[in-house]
C-alpha cells in the first residue's frame, strides 16, 4: 500500500507533509453516487467519504482521494475535508462501471467497497445524407454517428419508402459513425433515411432512440417503358409478330445514356442503344414463339421494365411417325406419316434420317416401305409443312438385327491344355451381328453362362474353374440377338489336362547316404502325381548350375555318378516340373567314406604298431629288471663273515661262499615288489 501512495503522489503531483507524530486511523471509506438512479446525459456525482479518528487539538489532516472505475485510476485530489467529489458530466453509456475509492493519510490509507453505476439509455444518433435530390439509379451515402459514445457501435440506418422499410446493419469497431450507400431504384420517389445506435458492454446492452428522418427526393431519367404487340397479344401460327417498345426522357437526361432491350423469358432478341425505341419482328410465328415479353430501358445504374404474355395458337400439330423400332434383316421396314385433324392424302410429307443426308419423298398418305438392312439403323423424322409453317414428329430410333453368324469358341491361351484346379478362360465371339448379343456358354447339353456384350466385335470372356476330369470336354456356345433366327453352335471344343505335381522325393544309392571314395553314386528323384513329360534336375546346394538334367515321360529319373570323390561331398536335391508346376525336393546330404581296401591296411598296420609295441615295452622291461639284480649284488658288498668260533675267514675267502643265491629261487614278482619299494629283491637269506 505504501507504493500505491507513492505512485499516486507523484503522478499528481500531490506533496503533503504531515506530522508523523500525530497519532489518527482511518476508521473506513464509503463511496456514493447522486443520484441513484442516473440516465444517459445527466450529471453523474461520486462522492468518497473517508472516517478518520485523532487525538483532540492536533492539526487538522489534509488526506488524498483516489477515485477508481473498475480498478483502474480516473481522478485524484486532496481536501481538507474527510470526502472529495467527482463528478461526471455528461454521463454516457460508455460510464457504466465498478468505482470505488481510496483514501490516502501519511503513510496510512483504505479503500471503499465497489460501487455498481450503471447508465440508462443511448443518446439518438445524427444522421445526414449526401444528397437530398438524387436520380434513380444514383447512389445515396447516408452517414449514421453517435459523437457522444464510444466504440464499438452498432448502428442500423433505414431507407423508407411509402410502406417499405430497408435496413442495413453496420458495426463501428473503432469509430463512432458509419457510411453506408443506397441505390436509389425504380420506383422509388421520395425517400426518408433515419438510424439507430446500439452500444453495449459486458453487463448490458442499450439501443437509442431513432434519429431524426431526413428527406431526399428522386427525379426519373426515363418513363417506364411502353411494350405494344402487333396483331395482337393472341395470335396464330404462320402469323407475323412485331414487338415495339418505347420510354419516354426527361428533360434534364441525355438520350444517348439511354439502352433498350427486348426479350423473351431469359433470351434477349434485340437491343438499341442511344435510342428511346426498339422493335423485334417474326415474319412466322410459331408455338415455340409464346411466352413472356420483357422491355427494359437501362441507364448506368437505373432500370425500368415492362412486360406482355403473347399467345400464339397452334395452327397444326406436330405430325406423328409410326415405324417398327426393332425388325430383323430382310423384313420390311414400314413407315407411316399423319397429322391429327388433317388428311393425310392432303398433304405432303418426307422422311429424314438424323445425321444423314439421306431425305425421302413419302407416298400418298404418308407412307414408305423398304427392306430392312443393318444400315438402316438410325434416328427417324417425318416433316410436313402448311402454309409455310414446317413441324417435325419425334425422332423415332429403327433397329435392323443381322443375324448371329456361327460364334468361335477358342481358349484365351490359344492352348488346349488345362492345369487341374486352375481358372480355364474361354473366348466367344461372332464376327457378323447386330449388338446386343447374348452369348451362352455350354457343357454338353448343360447351360453355364450368359454374358451380354453392345459392342459389335467385342468378344465374351468365360472363367471356368476346373476341378474335375468331366470339365474336359464338350464346350460350346452360340450367339443371339433379336433377330428372329437363332444362332448355331460353335464346334466344340476339348482340353486336355495338365495334372500339377504334388511332391518330389530325392533319394540314394546307398540309402544311408554315405559312398566309399572312388565308388559309384547313385541319385533317384521321383515325383507323387503329375503329368508327363517332366524335366528332372539335379543340383548341388553349394553350386549355382545343375549337375544332372533330363526330361523324360517316367515318374522317376535316376543319376549315376562314377568315381564319387571327396570333391563331390555335399548337400544334395533335385526339382521336377511339368506345363503345371515346379516342385523342390527334400535335400540329402552325401558323405564319402574309406574304400574297404585301405581299411584293411589300415588294420594291418594299425596290428603290426601293437605287437611293436609290446615287444618294446617286454624288453623295456627285462632290462629294467637285469639293472636291478646288478645294483643289488653291488651293495651287498665284501663281508667280515665268524665262523661258530667267531672267527674271521681266512684271507682269501669270500662271503659268496656263504650267502650266494641260487639261480631260480626268486620270482619276477620279488623283482617287481623291490623294485616299487626302492630296494633290490634277494630272496636270499
Amino acid at each position: 500500500m505504501h507504493f500505491l501512495l507513492r505512485v499516486a503522489l507523484l503522478h499528481f503531483g500531490i506533496l503533503a507533509i504531515q506530522s508523523e507524530h500525530t497519532a489518527f486511523t482511518i476508521n473506513k471509506v464509503v463511496l456514493k453516487a447522486e443520484p441513484n438512479e442516473i440516465w444517459n446525459g445527466n450529471n453523474l456525482t461520486l462522492t468518497c467519504e473517508a472516517e478518520i479518528s485523532k487525538v483532540p487539538g492536533t492539526d487538522p489532516l489534509q488526506p488524498s482521494f483516489v477515485f477508481y472505475k473498475d480498478d483502474v485510476q480516473i481522478f485524484n485530489t486532496t481536501s481538507l475535508n474527510d470526502e472529495a467529489h467527482y463528478i461526471i458530466s455528461p454521463a454516457r453509456f460508455s460510464h457504466w462501471g465498478e468505482y470505488s475509492c481510496a483514501v490516502y493519510v501519511n503513510r496510512k490509507n483504505r479503500k471503499s467497497e465497489e460501487l455498481p453505476v450503471r447508465i440508462r439509455g443511448v443518446s439518438a444518433p445524427q444522421i445526414s445524407v449526401s444528397k437530398k435530390e438524387v436520380k434513380e439509379g444514383e447512389k445515396v451515402t447516408v452517414r449514421c454517428e453517435a459523437s457522444e459514445e464510444k466504440a464499438p457501435i452498432i448502428f442500423k440506418i433505414f431507407k423508407v419508402n411509402r410502406n417499405d422499410k430497408q435496413e442495413k446493419t453496420r458495426p463501428a469497431h473503432n469509430t463512432n459513425y458509419v457510411d453506408v450507400d443506397f441505390l436509389v431504384e425504380e420506383g422509388d420517389k421520395n425517400l426518408f433515411f433515419e438510424c439507430t445506435a446500439e452500444v453495449s458492454s459486458t453487463f448490458a446492452k442499450e439501443t437509442s432512440e431513432a434519429s431524426e428522418r431526413l428527406l431526399v427526393t428522386v427525379s426519373e431519367p426515363f418513363s417506364t417503358p411502353s411494350i405494344q404487340v402487333y396483331p395482337s397479344t393472341n395470335i396464330t401460327e404462320g402469323d407475323r409478330l412485331t414487338v415495339y417498345c418505347t420510354v419516354l426522357a426527361s428533360s434534364i437526361f441525355k438520350e444517348s445514356d439511354i439502352e433498350i432491350l427486348i426479350q423473351k423469358d431469359k433470351t434477349i432478341l434485340t437491343n438499341q442503344k442511344h435510342d428511346t425505341s426498339a422493335s423485334y419482328s417474326k415474319d412466322l410465328a410459331v408455338v415455340a414463339d409464346e411466352g413472356n415479353y420483357t422491355c427494359k430501358a437501362e441507364s448506368g445504374l437505373a432500370s425500368k421494365t415492362s412486360s406482355v404474355y403473347i399467345h400464339v395458337t397452334e395452327l397444326f400439330p406436330r405430325p406423328a411417325l409410326q415405324v417398327g423400332e426393332e425388325i430383323s434383316e430382310g423384313d420390311a421396314l414400314s413407315f407411316s406419316c399423319s397429322v391429327s385433324g388433317f388428311k393425310a392424302e392432303n398433304l405432303t410429307f418426307y422422311l429424314e434420317k438424323i445425321n444423314s443426308t439421306m431425305t425421302t419423298r413419302m407416298k400418298t398418305g404418308g407412307k414408305y416401305k423398304k427392306t430392312g438392312l443393318e444400315q438402316d439403323r438410325g434416328l427417324y423424322v417425318c416433316k410436313v409443312t402448311i402454309r409455310n409453317i414446317t413441324k417435325k414428329s419425334e425422332p423415332r430410333m429403327v433397329t435392323v438385327y443381322a443375324p448371329v453368324s456361327t460364334p468361335v469358341l477358342s481358349p484365351a491361351t490359344k492352348m488346349q491344355e488345362v492345369v487341374m484346379g486352375q481358372t480355364l478362360i474361354l473366348m466367344c465371339k461372332s464376327e457378323r451381328g447386330t449388338p446386343p448379343i447374348t452369348y451362352t456358354l455350354f457343357r454338353g447339353t448343360e447351360q453355364l453362362y450368359n454374358i451380354t456384350r453392345k459392342t459389335k466385335g467385342e468378344s465374351a470372356e468365360f472363367k471356368l474353374n476346373v476341378s474335375t476330369l468331366s470339365h474336359l470336354s464338350g464346350y460350346r456356345c452360340k450367339g443371339n440377338n433379336k433377330n428372329k433366327l437363332s444362332s448355331p453352335f460353335s464346334t466344340a471344343l476339348n482340353f486336355t489336362v495338365i495334372a500339377q505335381i504334388q511332391k518330389v522325393i530325392l533319394e540314394t544309392i546307398p540309402s544311408s547316404g554315405e559312398v566309399e571314395n572312388g565308388r559309384d553314386l547313385t541319385l533317384m528323384c521321383r515325383i507323387i502325381d503329375g503329368s508327363w513329360p517332366v524335366t528332372f534336375t539335379f543340383y548341388r546346394k553349394d553350386k549355382s548350375d545343375h549337375v544332372h538334367q533330363e526330361i523324360i515321360n517316367k515318374s522317376t529319373s535316376i543319376w549315376h555318378q562314377r568315381t564319387f570323390d571327396k570333391e563331390q561331398e555335399g548337400s544334395y536335391y533335385c526339382t521336377a516340373s511339368n506345363r503345371a508346376s515346379r516342385i523342390h525336393s527334400n535335400i540329402l546330404d552325401i558323405k564319402v567314406i574309406l574304400a574297404s581296401w585301405k581299411k584293411a591296411v589300415i588294420a594291418v598296420f594299425v596290428v603290426l604298431m601293437a605287437v611293436g609295441v609290446a615287444a618294446a615295452v617286454t624288453w623295456w622291461y627285462l632290462q629294467k629288471k637285469r639293472k636291478a639284480k646288478q645294483i643289488t649284488v653291488e651293495m651287498s658288498g665284501p663281508v667280515t663273515v665268524t665262523n661258530s668260533h667267531n672267527e674271521k675267514p681266512l684271507p682269501g675267502q669270500n662271503n659268496e661262499t656263504e650267502s650266494h643265491c641260487h639261480a631260480g629261487e626268486n620270482t619276477y614278482a620279488d623283482a617287481a615288489v623291490g623294485s616299487l619299494q626302492g630296494w633290490p629283491g634277494s630272496g636270499c637269506t
